[in-house]
C-alpha cells in the first residue's frame, strides 16, 4: 500500500509540473465548477437565456414566427460503459473495498443503464417537459401571433425523440390555444433539409487534431478515481483494464444523467482537471466540424442551404398574406448549428479563429438538448417586415450586419445577406 502511494504521490507531481503549460481560461473553469455537468458539452439539458424583449420599433407587431429546434433530452447509444463500470464496482464490492462514493457510482450507473433499457437515442421525459414548456413559453411571449383560430405547420425529423418533441411542444401551444389547427408531418423527403450535416472537410480534422494532442500532453491523474471509489485503490487497479477507458466510460455515464433527472453523484468525485480537458477536447472538435470556424470555407455549409430556402420561402409566404402563423421544425444539434452559421447568429454562429474557441464558444451553452433558434416576424401598416432572432430564446444579434434598431433587423437585408454568404 505504501509504494503504491508513493508511485501516486510521484504521479502527481510530474502532472502538475507538465500541466503547468496548459493554463484554463478562467471564465469557462468558473463556468464548470459552477455546474460541472455543463463539461457534458452537447449533452447538458436544456436551460433558456434572458427572456426579455426590447420594444420593437412603434408601429411593429408580430404576426408570423419561423423556427428550428434541436429535440429535447435524450439517452446515448449502447451500454458498453455501463457495464464495464458496473463489473468493475461489483467485483470490488464483491471483495469489500468499495467505497461509499463507489457505492454511488455504481448506483447511478445503475440508473442510467436502467433508463437506456436497451433503447438508443430515447427521448427523456426531460426532453419531453422542455419542449413542452418551451411551446407554453413561446405562447405567452407572443401572444399576438397566436390569436383567434392560428394555423401552424410543424414539420419533424423521422426520428422519434424529434417526433415525440414535437408532440410536446404542439400540445402545449394547443392547451393554451385550444383553437389551433394543426399541419404536423414526418417523413423521409423532410430529412433532405431538416437533418442533413453534409460531409466533414479535411481541414476540419486537421484543426481539431493539434489542440487534441496538447491538451493531452500533460497528463491527468487516472489513479485519482480509485482514492474516490475503493477503500483499497492497489487492489482495485487489479480489476481495471485501462483507467483511461475506465475514466472514460465514468464520464460518458456522467454526462448523460441529467438528461434522465438521474442524481449526478459521479462528476462530484472526478478529477476537475480531466473533466475540463474532456469538455474542450470535445466542444472544440464538434466546432470545428460544425461551426464557424474562421478556417474554414462558407462551403462547409453548403448542406444548410435547403434548410434556408424552406425558411425563406415559408417567411415570404406568410408576408404574402399565407394562411400559417408559425413553421416549426423538430430536428437535430448539427444542422442547426450549421444554421445559425450560415445566418450569421451570434453566439451559436459566431465566426471565430480555432485558436480562440475554448475562450469564446462553449458547446454546453451553444448546443445543449433543446437548443433552438426562433425567428420572430413584425410588421407595420405600410407592410416593411422586421425579423428577430431568438437563440435558446434570447435576443440575438447577426454578424456583421447592421439592424434597423436594436435587435430588430430588415427581412429584405437579412435575405440579401443570406444569399451573400452563399457567394
Amino acid at each position: 500500500m505504501k509504494r503504491f502511494l508513493i508511485i501516486v504521490l510521484a504521479l502527481c507531481a510530474a502532472a502538475a509540473a507538465s500541466a503547468q503549460t496548459w493554463k484554463h481560461v478562467p471564465e469557462l473553469e468558473a463556468a464548470l465548477r459552477e455546474d460541472i455537468a455543463r463539461a457534458g458539452n452537447n449533452n447538458y439539458t436544456y436551460h433558456h437565456g434572458d427572456l426579455r424583449d426590447t420594444p420593437p420599433p412603434a408601429g411593429y407587431k408580430p404576426f408570423y414566427i419561423s423556427h428550428y429546434a434541436r429535440h429535447g433530452s435524450r439517452h446515448s447509444w449502447g451500454d458498453k460503459y455501463y457495464v464495464l463500470i458496473l463489473d468493475v464496482l461489483h467485483k470490488a464490492d464483491s471483495l469489500g473495498i468499495l467505497s461509499p462514493g463507489g457505492r454511488d457510482a455504481m448506483q447511478q450507473t445503475a440508473e442510467v443503464l436502467e433508463a437506456w433499457n436497451g433503447m438508443d437515442g430515447r427521448l427523456s421525459q426531460r426532453g419531453v417537459r422542455e419542449h413542452r414548456d418551451m411551446g407554453h413559453r413561446m405562447v405567452k411571449r407572443f401572444p399576438a401571433v397566436f390569436k383567434g383560430t392560428p394555423c401552424i405547420r410543424a414539420i419533424a425529423s423521422t426520428v422519434q425523440r424529434s417526433i415525440i418533441s414535437m408532440n410536446a411542444f404542439t400540445n402545449a401551444v394547443s392547451a393554451d390555444r385550444p383553437r389551433t389547427q394543426w399541419y404536423l408531418d414526418t417523413g423521409e423527403r423532410f430529412m433532405d433539409y431538416i437533418s442533413d450535416t453534409g460531409h466533414r472537410l479535411p481541414i476540419c480534422k486537421e484543426l481539431a487534431k493539434p489542440l487534441y494532442e496538447h491538451l493531452w500532453d500533460a497528463p491527468c491523474d487516472s489513479t485519482y478515481i480509485l482514492r474516490q471509489f475503493f477503500t483499497d485503490p492497489d487492489a482495485a487497479r487489479a480489476l481495471i483494464p485501462s483507467l483511461d477507458v475506465f475514466n472514460h466510460a465514468l464520464y460518458r455515464t456522467a454526462t448523460i444523467s441529467g438528461c434522465w433527472d438521474i442524481e449526478e453523484r459521479i462528476l462530484p468525485q472526478m478529477q476537475f482537471e480531466y473533466l475540463y480537458r474532456f469538455c474542450v477536447a470535445e466542444g472544440n472538435d464538434q466546432f470545428a466540424r460544425y461551426g464557424s470556424c474562421a478556417e474554414v470555407g462558407f462551403e462547409r455549409f453548403d448542406s444548410a442551404h435547403l434548410l434556408l430556402d424552406d425558411i425563406v420561402a415559408k417567411a415570404d409566404e406568410a408576408i404574402a398574406g399565407g394562411e400559417y402563423r408559425a413553421d416549426l421544425r423538430f430536428g437535430h444539434d448539427y444542422p442547426l448549428l450549421m444554421l445559425c452559421a450560415c445566418l450569421g447568429v451570434e453566439g451559436p454562429g459566431s465566426r471565430i479563429p480555432f485558436d480562440e474557441v475554448e475562450a469564446r464558444w462553449w458547446c454546453w451553452r451553444e448546443l445543449s438538448m433543446g437548443s433552438n433558434l426562433q425567428m420572430i416576424f413584425y410588421r407595420n401598416r405600410a407592410g416593411r417586415v422586421l425579423v428577430k432572432f431568438l437563440y435558446q430564446e434570447q435576443e440575438r444579434a447577426l454578424r456583421n450586419l447592421e439592424s434597423v434598431s436594436g435587435p430588430y433587423y430588415d427581412w429584405e437585408t437579412v435575405k440579401a445577406n443570406i444569399q451573400g454568404y452563399r457567394r
